[in-house]
């Protein structure tokens, strides 16, 4: 296992689709796709950034946000939303 995947393994469980966070970054706009990026990596930096830079892990969270939203995109996942 590398550390992408330890990453993108804890990720996935922190912030499942049903996550308000995956929410905005999936249906918001750019502001809203910044301020995700900015929750999600404040949490993933205090768990793993003293072994890993901020730049790995700027990398790794964008890439898993981007999936999210292509998924999204795709029909097969269905984010929820936090007002209804």
């Amino acid at each position: 296992m590398n550390d992408k995947t330890i990453i993108t393994k804890f990720l996935s469980r922190e912030f499942p689709d049903e996550h308000p966070t995956i929410y905005i970054y999936v249906c918001g706009h750019k502001r809203s796709e910044k301020t995700a990026i900015e929750k999600v990596m404040l949490l993933t930096k205090q768990i793993f950034c003293p072994p890993f830079t901020e730049f790995f892990i700027y990398d790794v969270v964008l890439d898993y946000l981007n999936d999210k939203k292509d998924s999204y995109k795709k029909g097969l996942i269905k984010v929820k939303s936090f007002y209804g």
